[in-house]
């Protein structure tokens, strides 16, 4: 190899490393509205299970979410998504078609356990209370959470 190639591939191998960390700080474009835990009794239960944690957030993206998943302190859970419905004080979640979730749209996320989805390569490892999503072309998006509310 000469000199040229060996840069090249310097180069590219620092540029990726750039583009990956800069795509998961990307400044998230949802809003969160409320983020509570509460305690889910076995009968109450879906398969997967829900955690037991909740997020509704004002979808601010122009294409809808591929994908979300929550680091919390127990793990990288996976997300149900589902359009926010408000019953008294409280939200609840009604299905949606994905394809159909538009900007300015309220959504739940819950996070389910079960199953063994990998973390990214891109996410880093220290991030915790943080919800990942993408959209349709992009990287991952990380939005902290700072406060989850216990009911």
């Amino acid at each position: 190899m000469n000199l040229k190639n060996i840069l090249f591939v310097l180069f590219t191998c620092f540029s990726t490393t750039i583009f990956a960390q800069e795509a998961v700080t990307r400044k998230a474009n949802i809003k969160l509205v409320s983020a509570f835990s509460k305690k889910i009794p076995e009968s109450a239960q879906n398969n997967p299970p829900k955690s037991g944690e909740f997020f509704v957030v004002k979808w601010n993206e122009t294409s809808y979410p591929e994908s979300v998943f929550w680091r919390g302190q127990g793990g990288w859970l996976t997300c149900n998504i589902e359009k926010a419905v408000k019953k008294g004080r409280a939200y609840v979640g009604a299905p949606i078609d994905m394809e159909k979730i538009k900007k300015g749209q309220l959504l739940l996320f819950t996070p389910v356990t079960g199953g063994r989805f990998p973390i990214p390569a891109e996410i880093p490892e220290n991030a915790k209370n943080t919800i990942f999503y993408k959209t349709a072309g992009s990287a991952w998006i990380a939005f902290p959470v700072k406060k989850i509310s216990k009911k």
